[in-house]
């Protein structure tokens, strides 16, 4: 039967084969260098000051293994006490951060 089905349809495969390839383009992640600590203090204060929408590149971690990045406006201000709380533009999303996790930061467009 599922000879036949294949046979009848190999529209449905080549489809099938398109959408996964698709899936499969490698990542178009720009990775920017480590900022430096007091840097990345600075230019997280000055966007929460500002109300700026800013984008983080994260750092890998034992839990992530990969470098990504996440868009938001920072909710509670940077201090000595190394949380960062980011709430995404959609706001469907709140981010806890330390300074430890961030290795970029940058204005949103």
């Amino acid at each position: 039967m599922e000879k036949n089905f294949a046979e009848k349809s190999p529209a449905f495969f080549n489809t099938f084969n398109k959408k996964l390839f698709l899936t499969k383009e490698p990542d178009t992640l720009q990775v920017f260098p480590q900022m430096p600590e007091h840097q990345i203090r600075y230019f997280l204060m000055q966007a929460y000051e500002r109300r700026k929408p800013i984008v983080l590149q994260m750092n890998k971690t034992k839990h992530i293994l990969t470098i990504d990045e996440q868009k938001g406006i920072l909710r509670y201000a940077p201090n000595k006490k190394s949380l960062i709380i980011l709430e995404s533009l959609s706001r469907q999303t709140t981010y806890m951060l330390s300074f430890e996790d961030i290795r970029h930061v940058r204005l949103a467009q």
